[in-house]
């Protein structure tokens, strides 16, 4: 197990990219888009690799190689070597060292909703907003308050300025207050990773459908395909989803939550 240099990542990407089980953070770590660490399998011509964004998503990929493997166990049960508090894996592959019983309360399941082409995702019978409630993007100058109320501009991109120009963020305002965001966690080859919240106090007043909604039109306005991963035991994430045009694109997936 080695750390890969950036200068391997475009390689490593071009592998990624054809893969079904692809998630754009971790795409956007190989395109350098994002910060995060890259190991392989050997230095010279690796055919497994595990990516770990800054933010703790993680995912093991490529042929399996038993040694690296091993290694990986180490690093993430054992030694825990890891940066962030810690790792959010997902595991379309499954390695054999997460099957064993001692892992199950680590284990989760997570499914893949895309956006059904044959359904009326725009959203046409979405009522008015009421007068003290407004839709924006994000700019230089919204861009402050909305970190403050949500703390999510710097979770996944590097600068506020990577946050504007391609998180394609719709937030929802009341009474001149960020009370909703839906916002590109990362973009990667033509797919974005959807991220939404609402603040508790203004639940129940239908913000999150609208700024999910808004937010697909804008990205497929640039040609972006909005994806959405939620935990199979969240429900009202899946409801929401569903609500928004969302559907099923694959088998639910084992995710692992390894903490420090």
């Amino acid at each position: 197990m080695v750390e890969l240099k950036k200068a391997a990542y475009p390689a490593v990407y071009l592998l990624y990219r054809t893969l079904e089980e692809f998630f754009p953070l971790i795409g956007a770590v190989l395109l350098d888009e994002q910060d995060g660490m890259v190991y392989g399998s050997n230095s010279d011509a690796p055919t497994q690799f595990y990516v770990e964004h800054k933010f703790g998503f993680a995912q093991i990929f490529g042929s399996p190689v038993p040694p690296f493997e091993a290694a990986l166990q180490e690093y993430l049960l054992v030694d825990k070597g890891f940066a962030p508090a810690k790792v959010r894996l997902y595991t379309p592959h499954l390695p054999e060292f997460l099957q064993s019983t001692q892992c199950d309360a680590l284990r989760s399941e997570r499914q893949r909703f895309i956006l059904d082409p044959a359904s009326d995702w725009a959203g046409n019978s979405l009522e008015p907003m009421v007068s003290d409630i407004k839709i924006t993007t994000v700019h230089q100058g919204n861009v402050a308050a909305i970190e403050s109320r949500f703390g999510v501009v710097g979770r996944f991109w590097r600068s506020p300025e990577d946050f504007i120009r391609k998180a394609l963020a719709v937030v929802a305002w009341v009474s001149e207050k960020p009370a909703a965001i839906c916002y590109a966690a990362a973009v990667a080859d033509g797919r974005a990773e959807i991220d939404v919240l609402t603040l508790p106090e203004y639940r129940h007043l239908g913000l999150g459908k609208r700024v999910v909604t808004l937010f697909n039109r804008h990205c497929l306005a640039q040609g972006v395909r909005p994806l959405w991963d939620c935990f199979t035991n969240n429900a009202g994430s899946m409801a929401l989803c569903e609500s928004t045009g969302f559907v099923p694109s694959q088998a639910a997936y084992p995710f692992f939550t390894l903490n420090k």
